[in-house]
């Protein structure tokens, strides 16, 4: 089976979007589909398939494709003749189009939509849920849409799409790759206890307001904050952070290895949204075995479960300070936590079960299609 991939590269970005892209494309490939990766190179060069790259310009989140690409993308599909052709949404301005194009191609269509999504009182929520309708003017081009839970898939039909065309695939990771371990990495922070974040710097995941309540808990300079990530807000954090020795802010790390040693070294993972889809970065936490806290925002307390702490989306406070008193006071909670969360992970959200279902909904389009 040939599969037309377009995602999002790694090497200047490292997010949930880009780790999506190279773990599926990655794994389909180790399934013995045959897949061409389009990507453009603002994100990278780091991709594990080969590849096709893309000029484009970003705008804040909005990815804009540059002139030439549409006629890159038709060229190499009316070549590779790929029976599916998948999109990470949102790939560029052209996601639309690509799909009318893979049809031209004879391709089934389908599409990841990364989405977030908050309460749907919360004046967020409401600003998302008109995304939603906006979005789907153009995911209605696919013929089938792929979402990450099932509130999700309700936010989508609530929004137009067809409920017949949407199946949930939760995000996973490889619980090969991610496991449990010793990291050096504490040693070279001089840190007792450590608090760590990973992932995107940007207003939903209330980066600066994690700072502020674990400055406020006035514990000692070996036990650090790490945040590893980039975006809107990472040059605010580090004047807030000045230069103070028991918080880092890392920039983006795009390095596995490095992540997966932040990762090992963390007692604790925090994640504070106000919106999510369901967040790779805290999949990731939990097959490291780290005691977890998040929000309740999008489907990150639900996957959680009983594996961590879960928080209200607002207010933050006290509950974050409390869950990190608690957890730094408990040793015997972190660790039973973090066994928790690795064995939930493995049972609900490790890649290769994601995978086969991708697989099988990419046999049942192309199925359908070769029937029509």
């Amino acid at each position: 089976m040939r599969v037309a991939w377009f995602g999002h590269a790694e090497g200047r970005r490292a997010d949930g979007l880009s780790t999506y892209s190279r773990e599926q494309v990655g794994a389909l490939a180790a399934r013995g589909l045959e897949v061409r990766f389009f990507s453009h190179d603002i994100d990278g060069d780091v991709v594990p398939v080969p590849s096709v790259r893309l000029r484009a310009v970003r705008v804040k989140t909005l990815t804009v494709s540059l002139p030439g690409s549409r006629e890159r993308i038709g060229e190499v599909l009316a070549d590779l003749r790929p029976d599916i052709v998948h999109c990470s949404w949102s790939f560029s301005t052209l996601d639309g189009e690509i799909a009318r194009m893979a049809h031209a191609a004879g391709a089934s269509t389908v599409a990841t939509f990364h989405l977030p999504y908050a309460a749907p009182r919360s004046a967020r929520g409401r600003v998302l849920r008109g995304l939603y309708r906006w979005h789907v003017r153009n995911l209605s081009a696919y013929d089938h849409c792929v979402a990450l839970s099932e509130d999700q898939r309700q936010l989508i039909t609530a929004a137009g799409f067809p409920a017949d065309r949407v199946t949930v695939v939760h995000n996973a990771v490889d619980t090969d790759a991610i496991s449990a371990g010793e990291s050096d990495l504490r040693r070279r922070l001089g840190a007792a206890f450590v608090v760590a974040y990973m992932g995107r710097l940007d207003p939903e995941k209330r980066i600066p307001a994690l700072v502020r309540s674990f400055l406020d808990l006035g514990w000692p300079d070996d036990h650090v904050l790490v945040i590893a990530g980039g975006g809107v807000h990472l040059r605010r954090l580090r004047r807030m952070v000045g230069d103070r020795p028991n918080v880092r802010i890392l920039g983006v790390v795009t390095d596995p290895a490095l992540r997966l040693e932040l990762l090992r070294a963390a007692d604790v993972y925090v994640l504070p949204s106000t919106a999510e889809g369901l967040a790779l970065s805290m999949l990731e936490a939990m097959a490291a075995g780290c005691a977890v806290v998040a929000t309740e925002a999008g489907e990150d307390g639900p996957a959680l479960g009983d594996a961590g702490i879960r928080l209200p989306v607002s207010p933050l406070e006290p509950h974050l300070g409390n869950a990190l008193r608690r957890l730094r006071d408990d040793p015997g909670l972190r660790a039973e936590l973090g066994a928790l969360a690795r064995a939930r992970v493995l049972e609900h959200y490790a890649l290769s079960t994601g995978v086969d279902r991708l697989v099988d909904l990419y046999t049942r389009l192309r199925a359908a299609r070769v029937a029509a």
